[in-house]
């Protein structure tokens, strides 16, 4: 029986194994994985899918290259020895943490910008390891993280692209990297989404993954390094599309602050960008003064009998048309906004445009007018986009409404005081996200409040316990993200 795996690199991509049958088996299992609810799939009720993902293929060798980690691990569990035909040296850097120091110091020395010491780490952990995550949380500075890098990058002529989520990312970190000082950030960054013509002979390339992921991999190989905002989204298909045509992309790093759960996901995003490399938690940073403390208050809604009878094992999608156009729940928001402070801001997050609309028309009914009422969805325009999210950090008593869709990932806000859940979410990720929009201090709050609007319809059964509705046992996996972050909360009933 052979011992050795022989390992030769592909590209950037992938690495090629040479080993035998048995030993190709082996492998086979170690890197397979059930795919999200895989039950539920057409293929695996008809008998003709076992609900398996794979992540080595067999038929050519190969294994993305960000899973030689776990390779290693398998090595070691199953006694083989690894015998690698490339340098492995030439897979990382060796930069010294004060020559990065002394670096950045020139780049901000006209301005009062000093990285803060977890950031000067994750951007060292980022160039040395040249490939993995960074795990920070909303308003940890990662766009000062990605900027960093792409200065040092710069610096050593490696063409880059940055990937983020959307257009109004785009523009902010566009934005942001102006006001971080970039006086000639024009002769060297160009941007790409729709109805913008960029600039290719430029070094750096901001854009968003639906503007190029059908691209011809030609396009990807001038880029020598991959950077992807958000990236908890690299599970998804486009995503890998685009890391997978990046052949020649060495330096691969992503950044978000949280990462999936299910192992498939985590094959994906670890195979073509790499493991987790640097993490910082909220509470850490809270404790330093960096995130603002948080208090949320559950209010929930108690809905008249004949409501509660109605919906009894109603249909999720039922429960929630019966919800959302309820009349009478609007009132919630008054009762919020009676408690908001003068001169604070206030973002309100839902699901649908609809939803959005009648709460739009509610407020403006029946709100003071000291209020100013802002909305973006998909169809507000970047620009306009970027003005209210100015607006937002320059005036007060401003409500913004937007959809979990467009507001909970990347916006960058920091006069930002109450953060409003208008209707249910149980995404761990969408939640998290969405709390780390107020979470940025601002000298005019001591804290963030979280209002989480929570839809009470529980019944009696026959045997006298308590049924759950749909939207419910959603307000039940949140508390158990808001225990995992150790955030306080209290529940307040209102009546309807």
């Amino acid at each position: 029986m052979n011992d050795k795996i022989i390992v030769e690199k592909v590209s950037e991509v992938f690495i090629k194994l040479k080993c035998d049958m048995s030993q190709t088996l082996e492998i086979r299992q170690y890197f397979t994985c059930y795919a999200p609810n895989f039950q539920f799939h057409p293929k695996f009720r008809a008998k003709i899918w076992d609900g398996k993902l794979c992540f080595y293929d067999y038929r050519t060798n190969t294994l993305p290259i960000g899973l030689l980690p776990k390779l290693a691990k398998f090595a070691k569990q199953f006694d083989y020895e690894l015998d690698f035909q490339f340098d492995l040296s030439k897979m990382s850097n060796s930069i010294e943490k004060d020559d990065l120091s002394s670096y950045l110091d020139k780049v901000f020395e006209e301005t009062d910008i000093t990285p803060r010491d977890y950031q000067l780490d994750a951007i060292h952990k980022s160039l040395t390891n040249k490939r993995g995550i960074v795990l920070s949380p909303t308003g940890s500075g990662k766009s000062l993280i990605i900027y960093s890098m792409i200065r040092f990058l710069l610096g050593m002529n490696k063409k880059t692209m940055l990937v983020v989520p959307n257009i109004s990312l785009v523009e902010q970190m566009y934005s942001d990297f102006k006001s971080y000082g970039w006086g000639n950030i024009d002769n060297h960054v160009t941007k790409l989404y729709n109805g913008v013509k960029p600039d290719f002979d430029k070094e750096i390339l901001i854009t968003t993954w639906q503007s190029i992921y059908k691209k011809q991999e030609s396009f990807f190989h001038d880029y020598e390094a991959l950077l992807i905002d958000e990236t908890h989204q690299a599970k998804s298909l486009s995503i890998q599309t685009i890391a997978k045509k990046s052949i020649n992309a060495e330096y691969r790093i992503g950044l978000t602050g949280t990462l999936p759960t299910e192992d498939s996901d985590i094959f994906n995003i670890y195979g073509y960008l790499g493991p987790v490399i640097f993490k910082q938690k909220t509470k850490e940073l809270q404790k330093l003064g960096v995130l603002s403390d948080i208090s949320i208050v559950n209010l929930l809604l108690q809905y008249p009998e004949e409501m509660v009878k109605l919906n009894k094992q109603r249909p999720y999608v039922e429960e929630v048309e019966t919800i959302t156009t309820y009349a009478k729940r609007n009132k919630v928001f008054k009762y919020i906004f009676d408690k908001v402070e003068e001169k604070q801001n206030s973002v309100v997050l839902c699901h649908k445009i609809e939803h959005l609309k009648a709460i739009e028309e509610y407020l403006l009914e029946n709100l003071d007018d000291k209020y100013s009422v802002y909305v973006i969805y998909g169809a507000v325009k970047p620009a306009e986009r970027e003005r209210i999210r100015h607006l937002m950090d320059q005036e007060e008593n401003l409500i913004l409404l937007g959809t979990y869709a467009t507001l909970s990932t990347g916006i960058n806000i920091k006069r930002l005081h109450h953060v409003i859940f208008a209707s249910s979410y149980k995404s761990k990720i969408k939640i998290l996200q969405s709390i780390g929009r107020g979470l940025r201090t601002h000298e005019t709050k001591e804290k963030m409040v979280l209002w989480d609007v929570v839809d009470d319809l529980r019944y009696t059964t026959r045997n006298g316990t308590k049924g759950k509705n749909h939207v419910y046992k959603h307000f039940e996996e949140r508390l158990k993200f808001y225990n995992e972050q150790e955030f306080k909360f209290f529940n307040k009933d209102l009546k309807l």
